[in-house]
């Protein structure tokens, strides 16, 4: 969540899974400690998951998050990274590229797009061909190797 009031819980009407949301900082930086114990205390169930999915705030680094799954033994053990999506804006991903940072201080977006495996280049119905063409060479100069997927209200 980014914002004083966490929405998530609100926009997930009925389900039958368990949803833990962490509030007191970002996944990256200040609650990975309570990722792991979390993902510890749900491996430790009797019941077994198909699938452990985890959504990070738009503004998140998604290298500590990843990195969490290979240096911790008891997850190395019992869990296997998937795979890492990144749902990209065709309509401002542009402008996030370009976000100057301070020095030391990486740009989440060129992250995001670098670490995934699945890009899913989101509203091409909002940007013109030529707009999308420059937006796809400019993915691909970061990340060559994702699945890339093409979609309108990330269907």
């Amino acid at each position: 969540e980014f914002g004083e009031v966490g929405i998530d819980d609100a926009l997930v009407m009925e389900t039958k899974e368990e949803i833990y949301e962490m509030n007191n900082g970002c996944v990256c930086c200040t609650v990975r400690g309570d990722l792991i114990r979390i993902l510890n205390k749900l491996l430790k169930r009797k019941s077994k998951f198909d699938a452990i999915l985890i959504e990070t705030t738009g503004l998140a680094n998604p290298a500590p998050v990843i990195q969490t799954f290979f240096v911790d033994e008891d997850l190395k053990e019992s869990c296997q990274l998937d795979a890492v999506l990144c749902l990209i804006d065709a309509k401002h991903i542009t402008q996030h590229l370009d976000e100057v940072k301070p020095e030391g201080v990486v740009n989440e977006a060129v992250q995001q797009v670098a670490f995934a495996d699945r890009l899913l280049l989101n509203k091409i119905d909002l940007v013109s061909d030529a707009e999308k063409a420059a937006i796809i060479k400019r993915i691909r100069a970061i990340n060559r190797g994702a699945e890339l997927v093409e979609c309108t209200n990330a269907a």
